[in-house]
């Protein structure tokens, strides 16, 4: 088996953005369409595998000897949360499954943790030192192999080599699993400390009634039909999109496509998985992350295509700031399209949009869009394995309550039963943020062309990580760019007077010299 782990920044930025979108109540981010998910929940329960439901007993004699209570942290996926910010009282899936479970095993209790961490990676590593970590916890493969203290998540490897006996049909829990997330989210070591159950996706959402409107009777699958789509919504007097240019997420599209070919220089420079900041400083210093490289400032003028039809007030805003405001340019049907992550049909349903959503992944460019192109399908770039049904159990250390005689077991049987096909799907359709990616999972409709990009491997890249200045600075000049202030050659000298500042700043902050890479 290889064990790819391609990107270190991307997965942290994701991981905000997943508790951002399941905990910000002022965005309706992780509203929960309680229709929508049930609907999917029984419609689609075909598609998963219904062996759980007729067994939930297991057949681990360890784990049905012992009695007790099961505490569980679910993040996004908590049931009849009061606590929590931005979870719908009316979730329920998961507490069905635990009352389902608990009925086949007299004795043993599934207690969910209804409570709002502000510093939830804090709050773990402090629960851990003292022994008392919840049995089964929210954590994210990128904090588990890097940012969480060694050896408060148990290895389940052994157990995704070993038959799940809640999915009879599978010679092993694996088998049922994403194998390129399975691959691509090891530890160095080949190990998995997780089950990882669904994957943030982002696309093009757009209000299918004003296509109609322009006489466009399909999404657009090429960039030159996008840009045409484009212009035939302009033409009929319509706002294509309304949108601040996010240059953290649209060059990711861009670059990981370009330099597809590069990526493993590029990655290899600290001689560990994935592209981190020195990665960042040393290809910029050797001239292939930087404006010296035609690839690097190349697909300013491809986007301009695409933004030379959106309304132009948030062109140059901070995305951060005129995000709400252009999203709400778009629920309330002022704009057909958006470029937002999988949330945006719960915030759709939130706001009781009345036209019909529609989604389209990120076009893989060709070569009549631009010679620099290499085909890659880049479509998952911004997205990832990092959301929230991402779920570790504790060790005996981080947990002193596992130290009891056949817990252990009776809490890797309860994430058994919880992770198969049937299960995940439903969870994660009920609560309608993300995707789930099981090879026997269906998404939501509003997000069914979305499921992909949890095919793609991990090797997005991008800039921006490597001062604290640099991102910034980079949108600033993107906006004016794009807004029609400033001309590519003024652009490209301002990108690399950041580059070269970026590149100064990390030195003289790590004591660096980039002569040795």
């Amino acid at each position: 088996m290889k064990h790819k782990l391609k990107s270190k920044s991307l997965p942290i930025l994701l991981a905000a953005i997943a508790i951002v979108a399941t905990g910000c109540g002022s965005s309706g981010s992780n509203g929960n369409n309680a229709s929508n998910g049930s609907n999917a929940s029984s419609s689609n329960a075909s598609s998963g595998n219904d062996a759980s439901s007729s067994n939930a007993s297991g057949n681990d004699a360890s784990a049905s000897a012992w009695k007790g209570t099961i505490n569980m942290y679910a993040q996004a996926y908590t049931p009849n949360a009061k606590n929590i910010t931005g979870i719908k009282s009316d979730q329920h899936q998961l507490r069905t499954l635990a009352d389902e479970y608990e009925k086949a095993h007299p004795g043993i209790k599934i207690n969910f943790v209804d409570e709002e961490f502000k510093d939830y990676t804090q709050t773990v590593r402090v629960k851990a030192a003292a022994g008392e970590l919840f049995d089964v916890y929210w954590a994210q493969w990128a904090e588990l192999n890097g940012t969480f203290p060694k050896g408060i998540a148990e290895d389940l490897t052994e157990y995704f080599n070993k038959p799940n006996p809640y999915i009879p049909d599978k010679a092993t829990w694996q088998e049922a699993m994403n194998d390129t997330v399975v691959n691509e989210t090891a530890s160095p070591e080949g190990k998995h400390y997780n089950i990882n159950g669904d994957y943030v996706a982002t696309a093009f959402f757009y209000n299918k009634d004003l296509f109609q409107q322009a006489g466009i009777a399909e999404a657009p699958k090429t960039w030159a039909e996008l840009i045409d789509a484009s212009k035939k919504l302009q033409a009929a007097g319509i706002v294509a999109m309304s949108q601040a240019p996010d240059y953290g997420w649209f060059q990711r599209h861009f670059l990981t496509d370009f330099f597809s070919k590069d990526f493993d220089t590029i990655a290899g420079y600290d001689k560990a998985p994935g592209v981190s900041s020195l990665d960042e400083v040393v290809a910029i210093s050797k001239g292939l992350l930087n404006t010296k490289d035609p690839r690097f400032m190349g697909w300013w003028p491809v986007f301009k295509q695409l933004t030379d039809t959106w309304k132009p007030d948030y062109l140059t805003g901070d995305p951060g700031v005129v995000g709400t405001n252009a999203r709400n340019d778009f629920l309330a049907g002022k704009t057909a399209i958006f470029y937002d992550g999988s949330w945006l049909p719960n915030n759709a349903a939130d706001a009781g949009v009345k036209f019909e959503l529609g989604s389209f992944n990120f076009p893989t460019l060709s070569a009549s869009d631009t010679p620099l192109t290499t085909g890659e399908d880049a479509s998952g770039a911004v997205g990832g394995p990092n959301a929230a049904f991402q779920f570790a159990v504790a060790t005996k250390e981080a947990d002193k309550s596992m130290k009891e005689p056949g817990k252990k077991e009776a809490v890797i049987d309860w994430l058994q039963f919880l992770g198969t096909p049937q299960h995940v799907e439903q969870v994660v359709n009920e609560n309608g943020t993300f995707v789930p990616h099981w090879p026997d999972t269906k998404p939501n409709d509003s997000m069914k062309d979305l499921a992909s990009q949890s095919t793609k491997e991990l090797k997005a890249i991008m800039v921006g990580n490597s001062s604290a200045n640099l991102g910034k600075d980079l949108q600033r000049t993107f906006g004016l760019y794009l807004s029609g202030n400033m001309s590519i050659e003024k652009a490209t000298a301002a990108v690399q007077k950041a580059l070269d500042a970026a590149v100064k700043e990390y030195q003289t902050k790590n004591d660096t010299d980039l002569s040795q890479y």
